[in-house]
């Protein structure tokens, strides 16, 4: 069986869309060797493959200026972001653990954009990209956000530090609006066809295979028999991993929401103190620091969330519909997305107020078109074939190609 690299970015919604995909391809003989940071050793190990780590700070995409999710003004910061924040940490520090290693092929996440191409270039190995958000038929950005000077000025910086990697790595320069253009051969992209907008706009090498829904060995229990022993309606509010520790938020979820006749299962994160609020928490919410998300949400009538993709997806994998607040990043893509599909409503984080995070939740709660929405998509995704489709398509690609190698010698990596 073949040898696979796995070069992940270090962030809880770009790991943990790989791992069952990974999980099925060490499952069906293949050695998986997954490059990333010690903090999700223990996840990774769990899929039986072999974890080589570098170093990077464990709260990088929470406090590092460069990296911390901003709403990108123009797309020029969004490339800027890929190449100073992550293609020139991460890429060398991968080509150094793995030195003189050897591997038939390899898979990339999207967010390193031009990164992978280097990697699959250095090595003389074809490439697949792993897209843990919708793929990018237009560059994450609206290009009106900044004056001419200020978008010459970014241009310029992010072009400098990429001519820097090409002239160390060998390779040839890319033009900017390469850099972050999905590579590889095949692109899997973990949601359907019919949830990704604009997807007539892409190619074949586009996989749609769904949200890879893989339980958490890790998680704690919970007593969902003690819900519906309160109340027969269940809300479920949690904002990430990242931007999860915003203590105003929760007081307004209490103020909205504390004297409706539902349970209210907050999810505030393992390191937000909530201390300072515990004299506030309502009689009908149960705050914990962490939760089964994919348990919970097979309780759940209506989510409450930042609409990250994988969040957004695994609610839409149990027809759950949504109260979405998007924060940044590819957040208010994805809401709008859902919203256009009638699967929830979206609220915007600059003026919301308890009347109407309340008025939307009454909306969602109460009006089955929601929930009859959420279950379209939810057909979508649990048929388009999940990680188990995902790896049968990698491996008999790369067994094609190797065939094709032997006989016609080497295949290019993008």
């Amino acid at each position: 069986m073949a040898r696979v690299l796995v070069v992940i970015t270090p962030a809880e919604g770009h790991v943990n869309p790989s791992l069952g995909l990974v999980t099925q391809l060490t499952n069906n003989g293949e050695e998986v060797i997954y490059v990333c940071t010690e903090e999700y050793r223990s996840r990774i190990e769990q899929t039986g493959a072999q974890i080589l780590t570098y170093p990077f700070p464990q709260d990088a995409f929470s406090h590092d200026p460069v990296l911390k999710p901003q709403e990108y003004k123009h797309s020029y910061q969004f490339i800027h972001m890929m190449v100073s924040g992550i293609i020139r940490r991460i890429i060398p520090d991968v080509l150094r653990v793995i030195e003189n290693q050897k591997f038939d092929y390899m898979i990339f996440d999207s967010l390193m954009g031009w990164g992978g191409t280097i990697l699959a270039e250095k090595l003389g190995i074809p490439a697949v990209c792993s897209i843990a958000s919708f793929a990018f038929v237009e560059p994450l950005g609206s290009d009106s956000g900044l004056n001419e000077k200020e978008t010459k000025e970014l241009y310029e910086a992010t072009m400098n530090i990429t001519r820097e990697l090409a002239e160390e790595f060998h390779v040839s320069i890319p033009a900017m609006e390469e850099i972050p253009a999905h590579a590889g051969q095949l692109k899997f992209v973990y949601t359907s066809h019919y949830f990704q907008p604009q997807a007539e706009k892409l190619d074949d090498s586009f996989i749609f295979t769904g949200p890879s829904i893989i339980p958490r060995q890790d998680a704690p229990t919970f007593s969902f028999e003690m819900l519906r022993e309160r109340y027969p309606q269940t809300v479920y509010i949690a904002m990430g991993t990242i931007l999860n520790k915003n203590l105003d938020f929760y007081q307004l979820c209490f103020e909205a929401l504390g004297d409706l006749p539902v349970n209210v299962v907050l999810s505030s994160g393992r390191y937000t103190d909530m201390e300072p609020l515990a004299d506030q928490i309502p009689h009908n919410f149960i705050v914990k620091p962490y939760i089964a998300q994919l348990d919970m949400l097979q309780h759940t009538d209506v989510f409450i969330t930042h609409a990250g993709m994988n969040s957004t997806s695994e609610a839409l994998y149990y027809n759950v519909p949504m109260v979405m607040i998007p924060l940044t990043s590819d957040q208010p893509l994805v809401a709008n997305r859902v919203e256009e599909l009638g699967a929830g409503i979206t609220l915007n984080k600059h003026n919301l107020s308890a009347t109407d995070l309340r008025e939307a939740l009454a909306e969602v709660l109460n009006n089955s078109f929601y929930k009859r929405q959420a279950f379209l998509i939810g057909e979508s995704l649990r048929h388009a074939g999940g990680y188990q489709r995902a790896a049968e398509m990698i491996m008999s690609h790369m067994a094609s190609a190797k065939c094709g190698r032997t006989n016609l010698g080497p295949i290019e990596s993008r």
